[in-house]
């Protein structure tokens, strides 16, 4: 009788007192080369990091609203540097102009 009660005190507690662990997300990272983005609305609210992975080629982009009106305009030319967007908004747009390629790490 008591090991009853001790199996059905400890599953309550265990019930009660327990945490539910999730799991990280896992970064991941896009390569872009020259062309125009749409950015999914899925990425809304988040901050994105931008680098350079092509050294010697240097890349300029913009980041236009849905109005179209430009966000920003940098030229990276240093494959040492970050770039952190964001906080992403809907229907907004990447455009990437240069030799080189750049990595959106998401």
């Amino acid at each position: 009788m008591q090991t009853k009660k001790f199996l059905i005190a400890f599953f309550i507690s265990i019930f009660m007192f327990g945490e539910i662990s999730y799991a990280d997300q896992i970064p991941t990272s896009t390569t872009l080369k020259q062309g125009t983005y749409n950015i999914s609305p899925e990425h809304k609210g988040y901050y994105r990091n931008i680098k350079l992975v092509s050294p010697g080629k240097p890349v300029t982009i913009s980041l236009l609203d849905a109005n179209g009106a430009q966000i920003l305009f940098i030229k990276l030319d240093n494959e040492k540097e970050y770039l952190k967007v964001g906080p992403i908004e809907k229907g907004e747009t990447l455009i990437v102009n240069g030799e080189g390629e750049i990595s959106v790490v998401h």
